[in-house]
């Protein structure tokens, strides 16, 4: 499970999902290269600063890679298979920037907190009741994941045949996943969640400056880098 220690340099939430709302922007509007390099750099001093340094520094080296991906204009001199291959990797940059803020929300904030963040900005349950779910999914999926590739490890089971990894990792994951999800409705189903009464949450949601710093800062490189291609 991730951990996610108490930090006053740990913006809650909800500027959290501001910030990855934002960046999904430069999707479709692209920002100049200098912005995207700014936005790396302080995602990846926010996971400095909360402790998770080896994603820092993962985070920078795996966008230095992507950075160098040639654009879709350089690439339709290349030649079919290649052009194919890059473009691949061209789209994987495209959506890094929005993936590393939200894998950033992701690794430093907890279901109570998100919860309580939802409840004050009067999201819908419709929309935040799925979101909770899916917090508490994905990370008792990867600590399932690490168990099997721990257990094999232990038995001398190598894989590097794709049809072994979809037997030995893949099949397991599936069923796991299948219980997993069952455990999280039924923990729902027993903590009343279809209850319409407003609920007590047992984190409160606090506002620190640093809320208002991440995310000052974030719109000012989003909106300076969109300004700096005009």
């Amino acid at each position: 499970m991730y951990s996610v220690k108490s930090n006053s340099l740990n913006p809650n939430p909800i500027p959290k999902f501001f910030v990855t709302v934002l960046l999904g922007f430069t999707i479709l509007h692209s920002i100049n290269h200098y912005s995207e390099w700014a936005l790396i750099i302080v995602i990846s001093i926010m996971y400095f600063i909360n402790g998770f340094r080896k994603e820092g520094i993962q985070n920078i080296i795996v966008f230095g890679i992507l950075f160098f991906v040639p654009d879709f204009t350089i690439l339709a001199k290349f030649p079919l298979v290649i052009k194919m291959l890059l473009s691949l990797l061209f789209v994987v940059r495209m959506f890094y920037i929005p993936y590393a803020s939200g894998k950033f929300l992701i690794k430093t904030s907890d279901v109570g907190s998100i919860m309580s963040s939802m409840d004050f900005l009067r999201i819908p349950k419709a929309v935040s009741i799925p979101i909770a779910v899916m917090f508490r999914f994905f990370p008792s999926f990867e600590e399932e994941r690490n168990n099997i590739k721990m257990a094999m490890k232990i038995r001398g089971i190598e894989i590097k045949n794709p049809l072994k990894y979809l037997e030995y990792i893949a099949v397991p994951l599936l069923i796991i996943s299948s219980n997993i999800a069952d455990d999280i409705a039924k923990a729902a189903e027993t903590k009343c969640i279809a209850n319409p009464i407003k609920k007590t949450r047992y984190i409160t949601v606090r506002v620190h400056i640093i809320d208002f710093i991440y995310a000052f800062i974030m719109t000012v490189i989003v909106v300076g880098g969109r300004l700096c291609l005009h």
